[in-house]
């Protein structure tokens, strides 16, 4: 069950020279002050592995990074600080969480990270959860067919009862994916994220912007999403949450919230499920439409540095990819709500 890791701490069982008895781990110092601080959840995907190669190493920003733990026994959390391009450090977040679980980990992980010595005063300039992940609805007559072939002979097996449960499990691993980690992110920034009365000092002395809060959702959740009913309806109520999150924080500490709504990524899984390559071949006329994670990540990028750039806390945002026949091209972003 999600709920038996309410309230431990997210650890990993390791002694190598990584810290990890805060819900951190890391080889670096503290922040410094003088360089923006970004919180990247979702840190290991592709968008995510952009981010933190964009702001880490081009910015020259101290990222840290938050995802889920594959296996909390073995060293690859650890491998992840030290290979990672760009990370300061890294969060493990628990695997199948609750959204109590994830704001636990990542309230404790940010604490610990910005505050070492419980002083209070560092904050983050910028939250983006690039978390995500996509499934269709379980097909009732395939579920059904293969059912039957795969269970013939076991009549005590209610094949109907099994049908909810998988669509039930779909819908619920959607939200898991897409919906938690950002009301897991937002909880966060109403405590971490600058604009508040202490933060709002060192910010200006440092000529920075109050905080920016950006969620990936789905342009296609503007819309019914039949044949993928769990996955539209986790990309729906992340839109709201974050509409309804933007103008409360905006007017609590001057936070700007913002909702980035692509039609499509461009990633090798993305490629692969449309029946493609994943060698980046950009001739090929089904990638047309699919955004490139670095234009995400440069717009994010000018929004950090820029306040007077950024849409209006609430809004979403939707980006439509520019392709031209060389291949080349960018991407364009559109207000729509």
């Amino acid at each position: 069950s999600p709920h038996k890791r309410r309230g431990r701490p997210t650890s990993n069982n390791n002694n190598n020279k990584l810290g990890n008895n805060n819900g951190i781990l890391t080889n670096n110092p503290p922040p410094q002050h003088s360089k923006k601080n970004v919180l990247v959840i979702g840190s290991q995907g592709q968008l995510g592995k952009t981010l933190v190669s964009h702001f880490g190493n081009q910015m020259n920003w101290n990222v840290l990074g938050a995802d889920v733990i594959v296996d909390p026994s073995s060293n690859e959390n650890d491998t992840i600080v030290q290979q990672s391009k760009g990370m300061k450090a890294y969060i493990p977040l628990p695997q199948d969480g609750s959204v109590a679980d994830l704001s636990v980990a990542l309230y404790r992980g940010v604490s610990n990270y910005l505050s070492p010595n419980n002083t209070k005063s560092a904050s983050l300039d910028a939250i983006v959860c690039a978390s995500g992940g996509w499934m269709g609805d379980v097909n009732k007559f395939d579920f059904l067919q293969h059912s039957i072939n795969d269970n013939e002979g076991l009549e005590d097996i209610d094949l109907e009862e099994e049908y909810i449960r998988e669509s039930s499990e779909v819908c619920e691993h959607m939200m898991r994916v897409n919906y938690y980690p950002i009301v897991a992110g937002g909880m966060i920034g109403q405590r971490f994220l600058n604009g508040s009365s202490s933060s709002s000092r060192m910010d200006d002395a440092n000529g920075g912007g109050n905080g920016l809060f950006v969620i990936i959702g789905a342009s296609a959740a503007l819309s019914p999403t039949p044949g993928m009913l769990g996955y539209g309806s986790a990309k729906a109520a992340s839109h709201h949450f974050l509409q309804s999150y933007g103008p409360s924080v905006a007017e609590e500490n001057g936070a700007t919230s913002v909702g980035i709504l692509p039609l499509m990524l461009d990633t090798p899984a993305n490629r692969a499920m449309l029946g493609g390559d994943d060698d980046g071949n950009d001739n090929d006329g089904r990638y047309s439409k699919m955004v490139k994670p670095i234009h995400i990540a440069n717009e994010i990028g000018e929004w950090i540095k820029n306040p007077h750039l950024r849409p209006h806390s609430g809004s979403l945002v939707k980006v439509i990819a520019k392709s031209r026949m060389d291949g080349s091209g960018g991407a364009a972003f559109h207000l729509v709500r």
